[in-house]
């Protein structure tokens, strides 16, 4: 099974590059929205993680929020597709994230040990310590 973390791959052009893709629900409820902090990163993110080959998008998106907050949720709609460029440990690497609205169904947020912090936080005024895809997503996805 591959995880699509820092995966080799090639530019174009041919030059090495590392590719991430990763999936996340985007749980909005009474104008507010569902964010965590977990593993190393210190900014506030939607619950989610990198694909898996043996997932779809949505599949992945599902599993990893049923991992992290415990709660089962139904996507909808198009997705909302991100990709940036960054370095990371010295390797040029593409990002792309794949966000969908999503709506609790079941249970009731339960984190798991890697999440450190999760709140509610208001859409119309998000903490400065987001990852820059949550307002990008959050725009993207109530337009």
């Amino acid at each position: 099974m591959i995880e699509y973390y820092s995966y080799p791959s090639v530019t174009p052009a041919g030059e090495p590059m590392a590719l991430t893709i990763a999936t996340g629900p985007v749980i909005i409820q009474d104008g507010k929205v569902a964010l965590v902090k977990h593993g190393d990163d210190t900014f506030w993110k939607f619950p989610g993680g990198r694909l898996f080959d043996d997932n779809s998008p949505r599949a992945n998106a599902i599993r990893e929020v049923k991992e992290e907050l415990g709660v089962d949720v139904e996507l909808s709609g198009d997705p909302a597709v991100l990709q940036f460029e960054r370095t990371k440990n010295g390797v040029r690497e593409w990002v792309i994230l794949i966000h969908y609205v999503a709506k609790i169904i079941g249970g009731e947020i339960t984190p798991d040990a890697e999440v450190r912090e999760w709140a509610w936080h208001d859409i119309a005024n998000l903490p400065a310590d987001c990852a820059p895809n949550i307002a990008l997503a959050i725009a993207a996805l109530t337009k």
